[in-house]
């Protein structure tokens, strides 16, 4: 059989393939989307880190409030037996 028996054997040499090969630039474009999204998600791995650590500290300088305002409270209410106890606990507590 010849090659003119099947269509599209007898190609023009204008179609043919570059004589030095395939082209060796590289495709970038397929690494595009997973290389912007590992860093969106370093981006947010971050920010949710350092959002984590304030929340840990604020709740740390609240938890040292509250324990410094028991504190006093304590100190206020200490024995309760005489009269002047009580007064002297009004007195702290009621500034």
């Amino acid at each position: 059989m010849s090659s003119h028996a099947f269509p599209g054997t007898n190609k023009p040499s204008q179609y043919r393939s570059h004589p030095s090969g395939p082209s060796l630039k590289p495709r970038n474009g397929r690494w595009y989307i997973p290389v912007v999204a590992a860093i969106g998600l370093g981006f947010g791995a971050y920010n949710y880190y350092t959002q984590a650590q304030a929340r840990h500290e604020f709740a740390i300088l609240e938890e040292e409030k509250r324990l410094a305002k028991n504190r006093e409270l304590m100190d206020a209410y200490g024995s309760k037996d005489s009269l002047e106890d009580v007064q002297q606990a009004l007195e702290k507590y009621g500034r």
